[in-house]
């Protein structure tokens, strides 16, 4: 099998991606074929050695899995899918390989018709936020909970799952996040920069606030016990270098509590009880990642350098094995165990709020002559067959990528042109299209942008997804080595990626400033 994992301790580049012999399991264990992994900080912890537990090298990296069953074991069933988040831990192996052996008591069934890749990406901060909103914070209905970095991964499952529990939710963020914390159903959202936020929250809150959550690590503990209800508790749940000063007496004065947990430590059985909740939600539709991108297995090194710079910004990175959804099985190879092979190659996503109706948002994104107005690399083109905008019409486009772009890579560069077809074209709502070969054909390559009603204002998310490699994309990699492949797929993710980004930023002024 192919796995991601490390020989020794040290910053992503110790990261390896290659094979390693199968896993064998042992009693009250299960063979999972794995669909999808992912990354969190804790295990950024423990490949920097930052974090000791007992663990044996070659050490695949990673906490979380959803996956396939591969033999009956344990009460589970061959082709059951399933799903884990406590494994690379206290001798465990990680979940970041093609197999992984799992404990039959730390593996859950994964609900009918959830998105594997949405659920790997939200069970381990769902499980966190469970933990402290319950296992450690005994919230109940009716108490007030405070959320502190509320639009993070770790935020938003903890608004979440605190409003579905009956708390009311007061939550701090970054203002541009408001909405999107208000959306999920915090009461009251204030921007974590003001200087007034502590008279804001005292305001908000004249009786304290029963439970202090602080995703951000900071770890006020003079403003949380100040702010905090007779026999409150406080919750400490990251920042790993943080020392801050506790006003014992004042705490003590007040019957309250200042706890601390990590999801690593918990048992089996906290774990469990979190997991009942978790699918519910899942099964719901309540807990999804607020954005997502998916790079491949083989990416795990860059995965965890994006996290480790604070270049995700609340995307969830889901990175996948290759391993067939419906069998378990690995999806078969044009050129052997080749990173290119992997499906979905390419799948990000992002979005930004714009100050204008979903109407005006669509008339714009839609409109792709314009598009050098925003496009890193599109100079504009024109529509050659079809009603211009509708679903069938073609657009043939001019381009310009610079000397700088993955600068190493044989890629086309100066000025080219492409064609594509709408494959979408809804108005106020979707507007997508799909690359075409030269020679006219359909290619699993579909850019797009997807425009949802909030406030008085909309949210816009752009989005693309190649799932077969295109000609294109295997001409680029076909002399290079399989190292150099893998290099390519992580530095073009990256670079759509800030594509991307880059993309909504201008949109978004581009539309604001004709409004």
């Amino acid at each position: 099998m192919y796995a991601a994992y490390i020989e020794q301790f040290g910053g992503p580049e110790v990261i390896r991606y290659g094979e390693l012999p199968d896993p064998v399991p042992g009693p009250a264990e299960v063979l999972v074929d794995v669909i999808a992994a992912t990354v969190n900080p804790v295990d950024t912890f423990v490949r920097s050695g930052r974090w000791r537990t007992p663990l044996r090298f070659p050490f695949v990296v990673g906490r979380d899995l959803v996956g396939v069953v591969a033999a009956d074991a344990a009460g589970f069933r061959a082709g059951d899918r399933v799903w884990c988040n406590s494994l690379g831990h206290a001798e465990r192996q990680g979940a970041a390989a093609q197999r992984a052996v799992v404990p039959a008591d730390r593996l859950y069934h994964l609900p009918a018709g959830v998105d594997p890749a949405d659920a790997v990406a939200v069970v381990h901060p769902a499980g966190t936020a469970y933990l402290g909103l319950f296992t450690h914070g005994k919230v109940r209905p009716g108490e007030t909970v405070f959320v502190a970095g509320a639009a993070g991964n770790v935020g938003a499952a903890l608004v979440t799952l605190a409003v579905d529990a009956g708390a009311r939710v007061i939550a701090s963020a970054s203002a541009q996040d408001a909405d999107y914390c208000r959306f999920l159903g915090a009461e009251k959202v204030f921007d974590y920069r003001d200087p007034d936020l502590t008279d804001l929250l005292k305001t908000a809150c004249p009786q304290g606030m029963d439970v202090w959550l602080d995703t951000a690590g900071r770890n006020d503990l003079t403003t949380a016990v100040e702010l905090l209800a007779f026999r409150g508790r406080i919750v400490l749940l990251a920042g790993l270098d943080s020392a801050p000063v506790l006003p014992a007496g004042a705490l003590y004065l007040k019957d309250g509590v200042v706890t601390g947990f990590t999801i690593s430590r918990a048992s089996v059985a906290e774990l469990a009880e979190a997991s009942h909740v978790i699918n519910r939600m899942l099964a719901a539709g309540k807990l999804r990642p607020r954005t997502r991108a998916e790079l491949p297995l083989s990416a795990m090194a860059e995965a965890h350098r994006r996290l480790e710079q604070g270049l995700l910004h609340g995307k969830r990175l889901v990175l996948n094995t290759g391993v067939n959804h419906s069998n378990g099985e690995e999806e078969p190879s044009v050129t052997g165990q080749s990173i290119v092979d992997t499906s979905p190659l390419f799948e990000l996503s992002a979005e930004i709020r714009v100050d204008a109706t979903p109407a005006e948002v669509y008339a714009v994104v839609s409109d792709l002559p314009r598009s050098a107005e925003w496009s890193p690399e599109c100079r504009g083109g024109e529509w050659i067959s079809g009603e211009p905008g509708q679903a069938g019409s073609v657009f043939r486009g001019e381009n310009l990528r610079s000397e700088e772009v993955v600068a190493w890579a044989p890629l086309v560069r100066g000025t080219w042109h492409t064609e594509c077809r709408v494959v979408a074209a809804e108005p106020g709502r979707t507007f997508r299209w799909m690359m075409l070969s030269y020679a006219g054909e359909d290619q699993e390559s579909v850019w797009g942008f997807d425009i949802r009603p909030e406030g008085t204002g909309s949210v816009l998310t752009h989005h693309f997804r190649m799932g077969k490699a295109t000609f294109g994309i295997r001409k680029i990699v076909a002399d290079l080595s399989e190292e150099d492949r893998r290099r390519f797929v992580a530095d073009w993710t990256a670079k759509l990626d800030q594509d991307l980004a880059d993309t909504l930023k201008r949109l978004r002024d581009v539309i604001e400033q004709q409004g």
